[in-house]
């Protein structure tokens, strides 16, 4: 896309603002967009990982393992539902024997404190509810609660906020005091160390 923003013949000429540049990914692609941004020298400047699967589910050798602690720079949010506990539970419930992060608590606190990070459980949402069209079709998202729109106000406010977007909307993540830790029927598990 970067490299379309500065092609005469692309469609994205001109039109991307490659200095705030910011990931969204879904189960596997949350761990991507990670990556990504560690990988990205500080271009991707923000990420929101959903329903990010614990450690335990990576198919991959020990040293490819997603580890949050490589999260240097940029910032965070990390977002489940509530109904995912199997793969992306919101806190650490493995035996003890599993070691690493297998939750988005583990996850977020193996980030560094340096980086503005936010985590939050939305209530209800199973891990498909994402992917609802915008409700849910049980014929082709099952199992599916709501479907997405649990999912499109504060992550949409985030990436406002980080991206430089609308700077009202920082107030909504600050730690204790944002109106997302006042959602008590819709959000769960909510830490911050935004100031």
């Amino acid at each position: 896309m970067v490299q379309a923003n500065s092609d005469p013949s692309s469609i994205f000429f001109n039109k991307l603002d490659t200095n705030h540049i910011g990931a969204i990914g879904h189960s596997q692609g949350a761990g991507g967009a990670i990556r990504a941004m560690i990988a990205s020298n500080g271009k991707i400047s923000t990420v929101i990982p959903i329903e990010l699967p614990g450690q335990q589910f990576c198919l991959c050798s020990p040293n490819q393992v997603l580890d949050t602690a490589n999260i240097t720079q940029g910032s965070v949010f990390f977002v489940d539902g509530s109904n995912d506990i199997p793969i992306s539970p919101p806190i650490q419930l493995q035996p003890p024997q599993q070691v690493g992060e297998q939750s988005l608590a583990a996850f977020y606190a193996a980030v560094p404190n340096a980086v503005p990070k936010l985590t939050a459980t939305l209530i209800g949402p199973t891990r498909n509810d994402i992917s609802g069209q915008p409700g849910c079709d049980t014929a082709t998202s099952a199992p599916c609660i709501v479907g997405v729109y649990g999912y499109l106000g504060y992550p949409t406010a985030w990436m406002a906020d980080r991206l430089g977007l609308d700077p009202t909307a920082h107030a909504a993540f600050v730690s204790g005091t944002g109106e997302i830790f006042s959602q008590t029927s819709h959000w769960e598990f909510v830490q911050s160390n935004i100031q």
